[in-house]
């Protein structure tokens, strides 16, 4: 990114939006539900792995349209990442699959 004189650190649009998602996701899981609501959860959980496999497609696709190469599809689709963890260490193995 610096060889490319961007900024790693910046917020852009997209970052700013998938940030939010993510924000909201973590408020929603930090209560205590029960019933009907416990099923929403159970609902939010697969929710969890679309944002983090929406994510990894968001940072390629932008990766790719800066004219870097990407890795496509996304450590988190390849690896079929279902937690956040699973996502950040999708993400760090990105290098290795360039």
């Amino acid at each position: 990114m610096e060889k490319l004189d961007l900024e790693p650190e910046k917020d852009s649009p997209g970052s700013q939006v998938v940030r939010h998602i993510g924000e909201s996701l973590v408020a929603l899981a930090g209560r205590t539900l029960k019933g009907e609501e416990a099923k929403a959860i159970k609902w939010k959980s697969e929710e969890d792995e679309h944002l983090y496999h929406t994510t990894g497609w968001c940072r390629e696709l932008w990766i790719q349209s800066l004219g870097i190469p990407a890795v496509l599809p996304p450590p988190a689709e390849e690896k079929e990442v279902k937690t956040a963890i699973g996502a950040a260490r999708a993400k760090a193995a990105r290098r290795e699959m360039l």
